[in-house]
């Protein structure tokens, strides 16, 4: 039985995702609650709870009070929700001159909601509206 992944949940996972790959993404850094909390502005216990829903779910390994790691189906995930957020981001910086603070906070609200088709068309008319205006991704 599956377990349908909520969007605190998938903002875990990216969390996670990024911290493994700060500064290098070639090789994992470790991943702690306390890093997780402090990058989340979460509490140690919220994150705990967190913890043990992704764990109960396969989508990390964790072992009390030990490192925090994604398992493959978790790693996915982190990485296609930090893509999804980068993209929205990039739009409402880039295209829509949203201050960055506010992009950030509403990029975050927006990658959860959009289907994955939809997703790709959005990526598809940001890259070309780029590559026309002459801008960065």
């Amino acid at each position: 039985m599956e377990n349908k992944i909520t969007a605190i949940l998938e903002n875990y996972l990216e969390t996670i995702y990024i911290l493994e790959t700060k500064n290098n993404k070639e090789s994992k850094n470790i991943v702690r609650v306390t890093d997780i909390a402090n990058l989340t502005g979460r509490s140690k216990a919220s994150v705990n709870i967190a913890i043990k829903s992704l764990s109960s779910m396969g989508y990390i390994n964790h072992e009390h009070y030990g490192n925090i790691e994604l398992t493959s189906s978790g790693r996915e995930i982190g990485i296609e929700i930090a893509k999804r957020h980068s993209l929205f981001y990039t739009f409402l910086v880039k295209v829509l001159n949203v201050e960055e603070t506010v992009a950030d906070e509403e990029a975050c609200k927006i990658e959860h909601t959009l289907s994955n088709d939809t997703v790709e068309k959005f990526r598809d008319f940001l890259c070309k509206y780029c590559q026309e205006n002459d801008l960065e991704d």
